[in-house]
């Protein structure tokens, strides 16, 4: 065991969870992402009951790439604006997996670790919401420190790419099919951007597709990933260490970042990589260094 089983996870939780009802738009979903930079939202009642839950990817899906842009097609007739306005009930995942506020630390790491979730809402004994937790919660008291454990050795080597000219559709739907939120934009074996979820919900948010003086869902989502790519992008080097990378995702205000040497990209690293690295890696093969970073977490203020 990691760490003391009397360490709960509200202790390390997000105790102010931002919500939204069942009856929120799309669209106003989109302007809440935006505007908190929260990429999951649960979607609860008035008594704090949660009902569902939606995430960036949820959105990404609905907006062309995956199987819930069937909605979009069928109940509103492939009419872009009509599906924005949809309420959230429509695409909420509402099988949503949870965690007890009791719960030790470990245990819900294991779970991030070894089920692949990003994130879990925390309810207390009366099945409300108390918290949320994320991988980003796990790593952040770690941002600058001394990890002694470079970039390149937590990157994701096999990065997928997409060109100036792939669509919005056709780029959701790679994100959807790699469970990926972020794509760099390759152009003559350069990077010229980074199509993110973010980038397609500000293009929602925004209401750029009004540019298009149609309703029609597949032509507005024929606009190309130059014209939504965000464009300044920052790029790390791989000998940089682990805990300054994590300062970085602070500084930033993003979970990933292309590593490149000279004009090659050599790799991706994300959030979720430096949590695996943290909470894996280190922990099978340097525990003593591990034991340092479980004090840095969890020692009294």
């Amino acid at each position: 065991m990691w760490v003391s089983k009397r360490r709960r996870i509200i202790d390390l939780a997000t105790k102010e969870v931002i919500t939204t009802a069942p009856t929120t738009t799309v669209k106003a979903l989109c302007d809440l992402m935006m505007r908190t930079g929260k990429r999951k939202i649960p979607i609860a009642d008035v008594l704090n009951h949660i009902k569902g839950i939606v995430t960036s990817t949820d959105l990404i899906n609905y907006f062309g790439g995956g199987e819930k842009y069937v909605i979009m097609e069928r109940d509103y007739k492939d009419n872009f604006l009509s599906g924005i306005n949809a309420p959230t009930s429509k695409i909420m995942t509402t099988e949503v997996f949870f965690v007890n506020e009791d719960e030790p630390v470990s245990s819900v790491a294991d779970k991030m670790l070894y089920q692949y979730f990003g994130g879990f809402p925390v309810l207390d004994k009366d099945v409300k919401l108390v918290g949320f937790v994320t991988e980003q919660d796990f790593i952040s008291p770690l941002a600058g420190e001394k990890l002694h454990f470079p970039a390149r050795n937590a990157m994701t080597k096999k990065v997928i790419t997409v060109t100036p000219n792939t669509t919005i559709k056709d780029a959701t739907r790679i994100m959807c099919a790699n469970q990926l939120r972020r794509l760099p934009v390759v152009s003559e074996h350069r990077i010229t951007g980074m199509v993110r979820s973010y980038d397609v919900l500000k293009f929602i948010s925004d209401a750029e597709f009004a540019k298009f003086h149609t309703s029609k869902a597949e032509v507005i989502l024929s606009e190309v990933a130059s014209n939504v790519m965000s464009k300044d992008i920052y790029t790390i080097d791989e000998e940089l260490d682990l805990g300054e990378v994590i300062r970085l995702f602070k500084k930033k205000r993003v979970g990933g970042f292309p590593i490149v040497k000279g004009d090659r990209l050599l790799g991706i690293i994300t959030e979720r990589d430096v949590f695996r690295a943290v909470y894996s890696t280190l922990k099978m093969h340097f525990p003593k260094k591990f034991n340092e970073i479980v004090f840095t977490l969890f020692h009294e203020k």
